[in-house]
C-alpha cells in the first residue's frame, strides 16, 4: 500500500539567503576565508570522484580497511564546494569542480548506476548512501549553473535506485546499515528531483520511502518511537537503530516532504526527534552523542568521553536545525545553531583551516582522528566539515513575503531579494555582545523585521534609530512592522553575564554562546583542582596569554576558604587549539564542596 500524495498548497517557509548573497567578516567570516583558501579551494576533487572510475568495493567490514563509504566523499565536498567557489568569485577552482563533475557523469553506467561497488555487490552497505550523496553533489552543481547533463544524471542514478527499491520490489527501511536508516536518508534528493523537474514519480517515491520509515516493522519505525517519546538511546540499538548521523540525515528528508505535501504530522514527528535530541544528547559545546550512536550523552558529558561529538553528526545537527527554523517560528533552532557552530563546531578545524578533526572532547588534549579513511588521503570529516559554514550562514537571515528574519548575528553584510532590502551588521561578536543592524534599500519600504533574541540572553535591550526601547527578558523575537527608510538601525545590548552550569559535581561557564574552558597556557594551577562556585559577578574579560586564542575571561575562584585567586578561561574552540601537550584544557570543573 503506497501512501496517497497530496501536493500541498503552501507551506509557509522562511527562504533562507544563499551564502553568495552575503559578504562575512568578524570571527565567522574569517575561519570561513581561511577555511577556502587553505582547504576546500586546494583540494583536489577530482581525486574524491575517482571511486566511481575504479568501481572495485568489495562491500565488506571484514577486511583491514573498508572502502565501503568511499562513495560519499566527493558529495559531500560538492555541497560546500560550489556555494563557496560562488561565494570567493574563484573561477579557476569553479573549473576545477566543473571537471570534477564531468569525470562523475562519465562514470555512469547504462543503468544509472554511480558508484564504487562491484556488480555483484551493488545495494548492499553503503551503496545507496553513496548514491544519496552523488545527486546531491550533481544538483548543487545544477543549481549553481544550470547545467542540465548533470540534472540528467543525478535522475538517471535515481532510476537505477527507482529500478532496485519500491513498491513491489526491495525495502530500503529493511536493509542496509543502521537499521534502513542509511538507504532511507535517500528521500531528501528524491524531493530535491521533484522541486527540479516536477516530475510526479519523484514525488510518489518519496511518499513510499516515509511510508517504509513509518511502517515497516523491520525497519526504523521513526513515527512510532516519536509518538511514544521513547528515548533516542533505546530505539532499536540491537539493530544500530540509534545512529545519530543517519537517523538526522532521514528527518532532513522528510521536512523536505512535509513542504511539499503539506501533512503536519511529518512536521510534529521530527520537531518531536529534535528537542529529544536537544534534550538528551546535545552537551554545553553544542555537540554530543558517542561513536555516532545516541546515547544519552548529555548526561554523561561531565565524564572523560573520548571518540564524541564526530563533525558529520555536528553538521548534520546544524542542517536540520536551519531546516526546521525555515518552518517554524521557533527560535531555538537558531540558538542550537549559534551554540554548535561557536563551540565545538569552530574547534574542530585546525587554527590553519586546513583541515577538520573526526572527533570532539571537552577537556584532555584535541586529537586528529583518522586522517585517511577507506584506502583514501581523505575522510568523512574533512569532506563533510565546510558544509558546516552554509548551516550557519545560510539562515543567519531568512525571509517570506514581507518579512525578514535576523536569526545570528554575523559581522557583514546580506542581500535579500524579497522584499529588496540590504541588512548590514556591525559587531565584534560574540566578543563584543552588541551588535547593530542598518537597513538600506532604494526607497521607503514597508515590511516586518524580527530580530533573535537568543535564549541565554537574560535581560536584552534594544534600542533604534527612530527613538524607541525595548527591554526583553528571555529569548524569542522582537517584531518591527513599520515603513522604513535607508539608514534605518537596531542596536542590540545582550546579557553579558558570565553563567554557572552544574551537572553532578562538576560545573562550567559559559558567556553569551560561548563555552568557556581552562587551558594549561594561562600557568594558573593544576586543571583537575575542584573550586567553590563562583558567581558571575566574579568574571572580568581580559586580555588572552595566546594570540591564538579568541578571547578571554579571568573568573576569582575560591577553594579551603583561602581568598580566592584570578583563574582564565578562554572561549572553547581556541581551547586545546595547538593539538599537544601545551594546550590541555578542561570545560567541566570539580566543585568543592
Amino acid at each position: 500500500m503506497v501512501l496517497s500524495v497530496v501536493v500541498a498548497a503552501a507551506v509557509a517557509v522562511k527562504a533562507p539567503q544563499p551564502l553568495h548573497e552575503t559578504k562575512a567578516l568578524g570571527l565567522a567570516g574569517e575561519r570561513m576565508d581561511v577555511c577556502i583558501r587553505n582547504q576546500m579551494s586546494r583540494k583536489d576533487c577530482d581525486y574524491l570522484a575517482s571511486p566511481f572510475r575504479w568501481k572495485d568495493e568489495k562491500a565488506s567490514w571484514g577486511v583491514l580497511e573498508a572502502g565501503i563509504w568511499q562513495n560519499e566523499f566527493w558529495g559531500k565536498y560538492m555541497h560546500a564546494a560550489v556555494p563557496l567557489a560562488d561565494y570567493c568569485h574563484d573561477e579557476g577552482w569553479k573549473r576545477r569542480i566543473g571537471e570534477s563533475v564531468a569525470a562523475v557523469m562519465a562514470t555512469q553506467l547504462p543503468d544509472g548506476y554511480i558508484g564504487n561497488y562491484r556488480e555483484k555487490v551493488r545495494c548492499t552497505e553503503c551503496d545507496v548512501w553513496g548514491a544519496k550523496y552523488v545527486m546531491l553533489g550533481l544538483l548543487h552543481w545544477y543549481d549553481s549553473t544550470g547545467d542540465k547533463a548533470s540534472l540528467e544524471a543525478a535522475k538517471r542514478l535515481c532510476g537505477w535506485v527507482m529500478s532496485k527499491y519500491g513498491p513491489g520490489r526491495r525495502s530500503l527501511a529493511a536493509e542496509g546499515p543502521f537499521n534502513g536508516l542509511m538507504n532511507c536518508s535517500v528521500l531528501e534528493p528524491v524531493v530535491w528531483l521533484w522541486r527540479r523537474t516536477g516530475d510526479r514519480k519523484y514525488l510518489d517515491f518519496a511518499g513510499w520511502i516515509v511510508e517504509d520509515l513509518d511502517k515497516n516493522p523491520d525497519g526504523p519505525e521513526i513515527f512510532r518511537f516519536a509518538a511514544q517519546k521513547t528515548p533516542l538511546a533505546k530505539c532499536k540499538p540491537e539493530k544500530s537503530g540509534t545512529k545519530s548521523y543517519e537517523k538526522m540525515s532521514c528527518c532532513q528528508g522528510i521536512l523536505d516532504y512535509y513542504e511539499e505535501t503539506g501533512d503536519r504530522r511529518l512536521l510534529d514527528t521530527v520537531v518531536a526527534i529534535a528537542s529529544q535530541v536537544a534534550a538528551e544528547e546535545i552537551d554545553i559545546s553544542g555537540g554530543g552523542t558517542q561513536y555516532e550512536r545516541f546515547c544519552g550523552f548529555a548526561k554523561m558529558q561531565t565524564e572523560d568521553r573520548a571518540v564524541a561529538s564526530e563533525l558529520c553528526v555536528v553538521v548534520t545537527w546544524m542542517r536540520l536545525c536551519g531546516k526546521l527554523l525555515s518552518l517554524t517560528d521557533d527560535p531555538r533552532w537558531a540558538d542550537e545553531i549559534e551554540k554548535s557552530f561557536y563551540n565545538v563546531y569552530l574547534a574542530a578545524m585546525s587554527r590553519d583551516g586546513s583541515w577538520f578533526n573526526s572527533y570532539g572532547t571537552l577537556g584532555g588534549m584535541r586529537t586528529r582522528y583518522f586522517v585517511h579513511q577507506c584506502r583514501m588521503k581523505a575522510n568523512c570529516c574533512d569532506s563533510n566539515g565546510a558544509r558546516g559554514f552554509l548551516a550557519f550562514f545560510e539562515p543567519a537571515v531568512m525571509s517570506s513575503g514581507n518579512s525578514i528574519w535576523v536569526n545570528q548575528y554575523i559581522c557583514g553584510t546580506t542581500s535579500v531579494k524579497s522584499p529588496c532590502v540590504t541588512v548590514d551588521q556591525f559587531n565584534d561578536y560574540p566578543r563584543d555582545l552588541v551588535s547593530s543592524i542598518t537597513l538600506s534599500m532604494d526607497s521607503r519600504t514597508s515590511f516586518a523585521l524580527n530580530v533573535r533574541i537568543p535564549g541565554w540572553s537574560a535581560k536584552t535591550t534594544v534600542k533604534t534609530s527612530w527613538g524607541e526601547v525595548i527591554v526583553r527578558e528571555g529569548g524569542g523575537y522582537v517584531r518591527f512592522e513599520r515603513e522604513w527608510s535607508s539608514g534605518d538601525q537596531v542596536k542590540l545590548f545582550f546579557d553579558g553575564d558570565v553563567k554557572r552550569h552544574v551537572i553532578g559535581d562538576r560545573m562550567a561557564y559559559t558567556r553569551g554562546p560561548l563555552l568557556l574552558a581552562r587551558d594549561i597556557r594561562f600557568g594558573d594551577g593544576d586543571l583537575s583542582e575542584a573550586f567553590a562556585e563562583a558567581d558571575a559577578d566574579k568574571f572580568t574579560v581580559t586580555l588572552p596569554p595566546d594570540e591564538s586564542m579568541y578571547m578571554a575571561v579571568t573568573g576569582m575562584l575560591s577553594k579551603d576558604s583561602i581568598p580566592p585567586r584570578p583563574v582564565g578561561f578562554c572561549d572553547f574552540a581556541s581551547a586545546g587549539n595547538t593539538r599537544d601537550a601545551k594546550s590541555f584544557f578542561a570545560s567541566w570543573i570539580p566543585i568543592q564542596r
